[in-house]
């Protein structure tokens, strides 16, 4: 039996997966290098960061866009993709999902994720 820490873990691992998927990807620096689980001693728990130094500019992909005219394409990709991940989050942090689910999911989301990096590159 799994125990929760490592579900709660391993429901990280997917999240960011997923948001790798969701996020915008114009050049795919946001997505290949600046989404990432970190560990927060100071909360004894896992956090998910997405931006700093190898992407300052990930905070405009999700907002309102106030210095230029028109509507941000990419606002709320994360509120999004949270939203969107829920199911599997609870079902894997719950328990229901066994090991083989968790492992078929992940492998098919980082498929998705390899075929987004793949056209991107054909495209530059």
């Amino acid at each position: 039996m799994i125990s929760y820490l490592d579900r709660l873990e391993t429901a990280v691992d997917y999240l960011v997966i997923w948001l790798k998927v969701r996020a915008p990807k114009k050049s795919g620096n946001l997505a290949l290098n600046a989404i990432k689980k970190t560990w927060n001693p100071m909360a004894n728990t896992w956090d998910i960061v997405i931006g700093g130094e190898l992407a300052p500019y990930a905070v405009y992909t999700n907002e309102i866009w106030i210095a230029r005219p028109g509507v941000n394409p990419n606002q709320g990709w994360i509120q999004t993709a949270c939203i969107e991940a829920k199911p599997i989050l609870q079902a894997m942090i719950s328990g229901i999902m066994t090991q083989q689910d968790i492992d078929r999911i992940m492998v098919d989301q980082g498929g998705d994720l390899n075929v987004q990096f793949k056209t991107l590159a054909i495209k530059v």
